[in-house]
């Protein structure tokens, strides 16, 4: 992520992103394994229920300093009709940004 990014970055996981992989069972053990590491900071949740896209959709909303970091299709979809926020995904075997839109300060290429 960081060779990505070209600086220092800290992961951050919300508990009901936790909670969901957790539901998900076995086939998400590899990334269950991954978030548990200590160098990726926990962020309590307040509300009730796991379901994590909400969570994490109404946080960028109010706060524009993350950088979302998904696969999931849905979620990539409603993150992008946010103004300001970057979406980090795997394509490729390598971490891709998606470039955001000219009119937020994006430099052109």
């Amino acid at each position: 992520m960081m060779d990505c990014l070209y600086a220092k970055c800290i992961p951050y996981i919300t508990d009901c992103v936790l909670a969901e992989l957790e539901k998900l069972g076995q086939k998400y053990r590899v990334a269950l394994r991954i978030i548990k590491d200590p160098r990726f900071e926990r962020i309590t949740c307040m509300h009730k229920g796991t379901y994590a896209d909400d969570c994490l959709v109404q946080r960028v909303t109010q706060h524009k300093c993350y950088i979302v970091a998904t696969n999931d299709k849905d979620l990539k979809r409603r993150i992008r009709k946010i103004p300001g926020v970057p979406i980090m995904y795997v394509s490729q075997h390598r971490y891709t940004i998606e470039r955001m839109p000219d009119a937020y300060g994006a430099p052109k290429t």
